[in-house]
């Protein structure tokens, strides 16, 4: 059995990806390209009845940066403050 003290194997998180094109993935589910507010729409769905989840953000290193601040942008619409960034090591 799980005690309640010990942190949770999954901690409460949205998965945002951007590819080099500007296309947005949510939890591995593609969400149309276009403005903040469907991508917040999106986010709030995701997110779901979870407590204070985390966005982490994995954009493509050719990415334009205004596809990453949609991205910021829709999650602070949908209420969530908490994001955070994956990084990739650059391929050799």
């Amino acid at each position: 059995t799980a005690e309640s003290g010990n942190p949770p194997d999954h901690p409460a998180q949205v998965d945002v990806a951007v590819d080099a094109k500007g296309n947005y993935t949510v939890n591995k589910a593609a969400v149309p390209a276009g403005n903040a507010n469907a991508l917040s729409n999106a986010l709030k769905s995701a997110a779901g009845g979870m407590k204070d989840p985390v966005v982490v953000i994995n954009a493509d290193a050719n990415a334009a940066h205004q596809s990453v601040v949609r991205v910021m942008e829709a999650a602070q619409l949908a209420g969530l403050a908490k994001i955070t960034f994956t990084t990739q090591a650059p391929r050799k």
